[in-house]
């Protein structure tokens, strides 16, 4: 009460009092100072600390690596021979039910249990119903009762949409080479999906119970890790890509990463951060190392709040799996991948393609990798806990802990709690905010027949337009042929644009009446959506602070700068809406096709609406409930703020 009350003139602690004073200059010197904390971060000598185990018991690189002999790099040509097998029978098989049954023979061949699983899923809620197949293998440990599982995945695909059938060929070697030893404490399992991260993902409800719409009845136990492979056509490969990442920006423990990153750098093949390697120190500058590392950190940014992901490992995160996937960096000439580029990808699809074959130096580099990799996590006693799980990597073998960058989301935040409290103690006529103490009953009885005037009005207003935002949300569940095609979900955010925008005029026009004069301030409106963006900001940076950063950047920010006075021209106003125009979903959507999809901003074939209605759909991705939710309702209020009297 002494918060509320102090904006008119009641007597408060020296503190709110020396916020009263001084709020109306805080906020944007806050926000700056939270965007250079943020432009600090890739500076390597500000926040950022050599990488470094913390769990002991790993003992990365620590025995000596067996794999390559030349019966472990004939048996990744297994795979091929089946699939020829396969294929000479003649059966009337899709192409995905040959290949798992030609990989299930190869497992079984090998002495793994197997199973094959068989699966529907809709693109979109009752669109786009497709069929898919995952295989999988399980290597039982000889010296545990099966217990704890560790996991390596591979989807027929990579996430490029070239053939992966270097890696399906790894795996059927590291199973044959797995099977002869002895000293698995661990259940090994081997899945192969035809599907992506969709098949993973039915996968894994299916091992948990989650889903018995496609049981699977060969189970092993608690899976502690995951192994991701994408390795796309090439006769060799100049290093590995680590990919880490979530959907909703869950992050494997750090342990992990340096531990891959360590044991490549071991065998000499190394393993660089989403493939940049880090310009050599004593020959760069220190801007190109900046620049390096801002690079790097926008493309965890990219992926951590938009979802877009390499390899199948981020449904394992979804279930507290602590999983990454190593991609294969092919030289820029490598005669294999051109001529794969030049004969596309439909050769892959079922025949053998010994041309194609890595040459037996990198199976060996990567079979001792992924070996020295999985013995690492073989000696693991329990779950990973003792490193980070909150993190941003600003180079190779480099973090910055949650509690270095933590601050700029809150100085963010603070700036707009600031000018919250500014405008609150702002609001109403003048004569309620006097400090003479004799009409202090008068200046009551106005404040608070003020307050009941205009809040149910203000929240009236919140309530409408995030109810347009809710009817965004639902309608596609509901009416699933509005989102039919990209195209269709284009149609349909325009139409819901047009529908915004009419009642934004509509809201706007209704106080600009002279009989409803009063019933609504603009100042008391932008203050509660502001309380609200910072809670929900707040929240958002200990879960996914990219995705905080992002929504703070397309709604935080452009709330924070609509209306900053009381302007009365109409040259402001226009001003201010185009301001927003500009940070509106439609433009933003447009623009994130570029960096969602690779397409023109300008090419309405395609729709990243969808593709986070999907992600939502499959993985419960946070994108598109906050684009419903609070970026486009928060847009919508910006405008009413900057239209009202």
């Amino acid at each position: 009460m002494s918060l509320v009350l102090s904006g008119q003139g009641e007597k408060t602690s020296p503190i709110l009092k020396l916020s009263r004073k001084y709020s109306a200059y805080l906020c944007y010197p806050l926000a700056v100072c939270g965007i250079i904390w943020l432009l600090l971060l890739p500076m390597q000598s500000c926040f950022s600390r050599n990488a470094y185990f913390s769990e002991n018991a790993m003992m990365p690189g620590q025995v000596k690596s067996k794999f390559g002999t030349i019966k472990h790099v004939a048996a990744t040509g297994m795979i091929d021979a089946a699939l020829e097998a396969e294929r000479a029978k003649g059966s009337n098989d899709t192409v995905s039910g040959m290949r798992a049954t030609a990989l299930r023979d190869v497992f079984e061949k090998i002495g793994l249990e197997s199973e094959i699983q068989r699966f529907t899923f809709d693109e979109v809620r009752g669109i786009g119903r497709t069929e898919g197949r995952n295989v999988h293998g399980i290597l039982r440990a000889p010296r545990s009762d099966a217990v704890e599982t560790l996991l390596v995945a591979a989807s027929w695909t990579t996430s490029d949409g070239n053939t992966n059938i270097n890696a399906v060929r790894l795996m059927a070697g590291l199973a044959k080479f797995f099977s002869e030893q002895t000293y698995w404490a661990k259940d090994v399992v081997f899945v192969v999906t035809d599907s992506g991260e969709r098949g993973i993902e039915a996968w894994l409800k299916a091992y948990h119970g989650v889903s018995t719409a496609a049981p699977i009845y060969v189970r092993g136990g608690i899976i502690q890790a995951a192994l991701s492979l994408e390795l796309p056509p090439a006769a060799k490969y100049a290093g590995l890509g680590v990919f880490f990442e979530g959907k909703s920006g869950e992050l494997p423990n750090l342990d992990f990463v340096n531990i891959v990153q360590r044991i490549a750098q071991i065998e000499r093949i190394p393993a660089y951060l989403h493939g940049m390697q880090d310009p050599p120190a004593h020959e760069s500058s220190l801007a190109t190392r900046y620049m390096h590392s801002a690079h790097l950190l926008l493309r965890q940014v990219r992926s951590q709040a938009i979802g877009v992901t390499v390899g199948v490992h981020a449904p394992f995160l979804r279930y507290r799996i602590d999983a990454l996937t190593i991609s294969g960096i092919v030289p820029p000439r490598d005669p294999v991948a051109l001529q794969s580029k030049n004969d596309g990808n439909s050769r892959h699809l079922l025949v053998a393609l010994e041309p194609e074959m890595l040459a037996q130096a990198t199976v060996r580099a990567l079979g001792r990798t992924l070996e020295s990799t999985m013995r690492s996590l073989n000696n693991l006693l329990e779950h990973f806990h003792q490193s980070f799980f909150f993190y941003i990597l600003p180079a190779n073998r480099r973090y910055i802990s949650i509690g270095d960058y933590i601050p700029a989301a809150g100085l963010m935040v603070a700036s707009l709690l600031v000018q919250a409290m500014h405008l609150w103690w702002m609001q109403g006529s003048d004569d309620m905010r006097s400090s003479d103490p004799r009409t202090r009953i008068e200046r009551m009885n106005k404040y608070y027949s003020f307050l009941r005037r205009t809040l149910p009005n203000g929240f009236g207003i919140i309530l409408r337009i995030h109810a347009l935002g809710a009817l965004l949300l639902v309608i596609p569940f509901i009416v699933p042929q509005a989102v039919l095609t990209h195209s269709t979900s284009t149609a349909y955010v325009f139409t819901m644009a047009l529908a915004s925008i009419s009642m934004v005029l509509h809201v706007s026009d209704i106080y600009w009446a002279p009989k409803n004069s009063g019933l609504v301030d603009w100042r008391q409106l932008k203050a509660l959506v502001e309380v609200y963006v910072a809670v929900t900001l707040a929240c958002l940076s200990v879960m996914n602070f990219s995705l905080a950063v992002v929504m703070f950047g397309i709604s935080g920010l452009p709330l924070l700068l609509t209306r900053m006075y009381n302007y009365t021209t109409r040259a402001h106003r226009v001003a201010n809406l185009a301001l927003l125009l500009a940070t509106s979903p439609i433009c933003i959507l447009a623009l994130s096709r570029t960096a969602l999809l690779g397409l023109s901003p300008l090419d309405f074939t395609s729709s990243s609406f969808r593709v986070f209605l999907e992600d939502f759909h499959h993985f419960s991705s946070l994108m598109y409930p906050l684009l419903c939710l609070v970026y486009w309702p928060v847009n919508l209020l910006c405008m009413v703020v900057a239209l009202i009297p």
